[in-house]
């Protein structure tokens, strides 16, 4: 990456001066946004996002989040300028002080053009987490930030690739960083958002893109651990991830099918909102 966006100016990475945005330790709040088929499908709701966990916090909304078609266009040209063409994330940096808030745009650029799916599948465990259901504020990024950085940190050295995290009643809840979706007798099965589960921004259109696809669809709190051999497949999701299959849960082996299928309708759907 070249060229990255300081509160609204599109800077050269070494040129630019990003010091004075740590002082008085400000309140770090991020999101990461796919772009891909010549645009940014999700960035309306992501935006959406980041106003959320401000307004979860009483922060006003700053005057550039409100001018969404200047940030977008900043994005865009920013993108351009590095020739990141074809597909990756943005990554949206607020750093929050009181009132005053401010930001970077940086870019990171992924090989292919469609929305990423993991061919080789994960290998998981299963572990509890502190999260209540209920708690108003997991659906929000920075109040999960340190829970998932913990249970990554427990992965390192070992076998696994990821985690299914349980919340405080033992009912399965997410994925780090993720949704987790199963599928059971043909029907899509995922944590509701009173389980305490994270809402990424891509869980909504994919419960969409199922619908279509004639897949029915069950939000429920109450998914045990036991539960899990019982599934025909799994699958986390995540914008900045993308779709990664699991190829087992702890000694328990699963197969891709239905996510694949999803997969590949997803990336009609978000080429359709940028056409």
């Amino acid at each position: 990456m070249t060229f990255l966006i300081v509160d609204g100016d599109i800077l050269k990475k070494e040129e630019a001066d990003l010091s004075y945005l740590f002082w008085g330790e400000p309140f770090m709040i991020s999101q990461d946004i796919w772009f891909g088929f010549g645009g940014i499908p999700l960035f309306h709701e992501n935006i959406d996002a980041l106003c959320s966990q401000l307004d979860v916090l009483n922060i006003k909304i700053p005057e550039f989040l409100n001018n969404r078609r200047e940030l977008y266009r900043l994005s865009k040209r920013m993108l351009n300028k590095n020739r990141y063409y074809m597909s990756g994330l943005l990554h949206i940096q607020l750093f929050v002080r009181n009132t005053d808030v401010n930001y970077t745009i940086s870019a990171s650029a992924f090989k292919g053009s469609g929305f990423p799916y993991t061919e080789n599948g994960l290998l998981v465990n299963v572990v509890k987490s502190q999260k209540l259901p209920g708690n108003l504020f997991y659906p929000n990024q920075f109040y999960n930030r340190a829970t998932w950085e913990i249970f990554r940190s427990r992965l390192r050295n070992s076998k696994f690739q990821g985690s299914i995290l349980l919340n405080e009643d033992h009912m399965v809840c997410e994925g780090i960083a993720s949704n987790l979706f199963m599928i059971k007798d043909d029907v899509l099965i995922t944590p509701a958002i009173e389980s305490g589960c994270f809402e990424d921004t891509i869980r909504k259109p994919l419960l969409d893109v199922a619908t279509q696809l004639n897949i029915k669809s069950m939000e429920l709190t109450n998914i045990k651990k036991d539960m899990i051999p019982e599934m025909k497949e799994l699958f986390f999701a995540s914008e900045k991830n993308g779709i990664q299959w699991i190829l087992g849960v702890e000694n328990k082996r699963f197969f891709p099918n239905i996510s694949k299928r999803i997969h590949e309708s997803l990336n009609k759907y978000l080429k359709e909102k940028v056409s």
